[in-house]
């Protein structure tokens, strides 16, 4: 970010260390443009580099009572907008990576997670799943995957159509992948991190 001459006076200084809006607007005018472009630069992206720059002043505003003066006010902007940026760039690594390890390994059709997972993880990671789910998906998903029922064969047993058993066996199954998916993507991020 090229240096910026400071635009804030003391007595606007002193206005944004108390919370003042129209002080802190006047910060925000001043430094956005610079942070902007140094996020797009990297980000390449108009709505990243926004949500960037927001999440700075936020940042900026939540802790403006570590800043000094006014003179100190660009160098913090800058060390924040750095530190953040760099947090993204590292999330957006890391879910790469998650992103490439699925493409290679999960596998929808199939319950690929239980070589990767060791088999008592798995089991205990899809029961949980399974008991979130609400009561009718939960037996109507039990039935199915666990005791190999079939459509028909849980209707005539709950007293339901088969094309309800359908719904919610769709319902129920679409839940527990993402549950699983979830828990499996933060046990995928410990393993690569620690």
């Amino acid at each position: 970010m090229a240096q910026i001459v400071n635009t804030i006076s003391d007595v606007e200084f002193a206005d944004f260390k108390i919370g003042d809006h129209k002080a802190f607007r006047k910060v925000f005018d001043a430094y956005h443009k610079s942070i902007y472009n140094y996020a797009y630069k990297f980000s390449k992206n108009h709505e990243e580099a926004e949500e960037l720059v927001q999440e700075v002043f936020v940042s900026v505003f939540l802790n403006r009572d570590k800043i000094e003066n006014p003179e100190s006010l660009y160098p913090y902007l800058f060390v924040i907008t750095k530190r953040i940026t760099i947090s993204i760039f590292r999330k957006k690594v890391v879910k790469s990576k998650f992103d490439e390890h699925l493409k290679h390994s999960w596998k929808e059709a199939c319950r690929s997670t239980e070589h990767t997972l060791d088999t008592t993880e798995l089991t205990n990671v899809w029961t949980n799943a399974i008991e979130r789910l609400p009561e009718r998906q939960r037996e109507v998903y039990t039935l199915n995957k666990i005791k190999g029922l079939s459509y028909e064969e849980i209707a005539d047993k709950i007293g339901v159509s088969k094309y309800t058993v359908k719904n919610q066996l769709i319902t129920a199954s679409k839940t527990v992948k993402l549950i699983v998916k979830n828990i499996y993507l933060l046990l995928f991020l410990l393993k690569i991190l620690f």
